[in-house]
């Protein structure tokens, strides 16, 4: 976790999502990671915390051999992918990963997969759109299924977008920074 991440409850809680991992390596029972009791046996796989699993993929014994080897989770699977491909307004982040940008950009650094910046780039861009128009709308009727399918990252973004165009709104109409008139009868010394 970086510096300006260690107070953000967001990061915070995109790292505890669960990360498909491999154990390269037999261990005893009394470091089994999933708590058990048993013995973690070579290739077996177990989901485990993002915030456990980075610095045991990150760690190299002696002999320059890992511990575990990371998998794509399934919010950034092949399916999702697809669906993304085909249409990345239609995907609910907030069922899929809530904290999917966030999240992504964690296994972009750490994860060697090629595919995945371009499709976090193209998907944000293309539901970004889509958010600014719905806050530019004005409307109180905005597409609710829509914003049910928000991960928090556009959640703050939709409401950042919301608040500047009522901001924009009232500088129009004269609202902002007006001065106004004071009752100088009703003053008191």
């Amino acid at each position: 976790m970086q510096n300006d991440e260690y107070y953000d409850i967001d990061s915070i809680l995109a790292d505890s999502i669960k990360i498909p991992c491999i154990f390269l390596h037999d261990l005893e029972a009394s470091v089994n990671l999933t708590g058990d009791g048993s013995e973690v046996t070579r290739n077996t796989r177990i989901e485990l915390p993002f915030w456990l699993a980075k610095p045991l993929a990150t760690f190299t014994l002696p002999n320059s051999d890992f511990i575990i080897k990371l998998e794509i989770p399934r919010p950034f699977g092949n399916r999702v992918r697809n669906n993304l491909d085909a249409s990345p307004t239609a995907v609910d982040f907030r069922l899929l990963c809530p904290y999917f940008y966030v999240f992504g950009k964690k296994l972009v650094n750490l994860i060697e997969d090629g595919r995945l910046p371009g499709i976090l780039e193209k998907t944000f861009k293309t539901r970004l759109k889509e958010i600014m128009d719905y806050t530019q709308t004005g409307s109180t009727t905005v597409n609710q299924d829509f914003l049910q399918k928000l991960d928090e990252t556009e959640k703050e973004l939709f409401k950042a977008g919301q608040e500047s165009s009522t901001q924009l709104k009232q500088w129009r109409n004269r609202a902002l920074g007006r001065l106004k008139a004071v009752d100088i009868t009703a003053r008191q010394i």
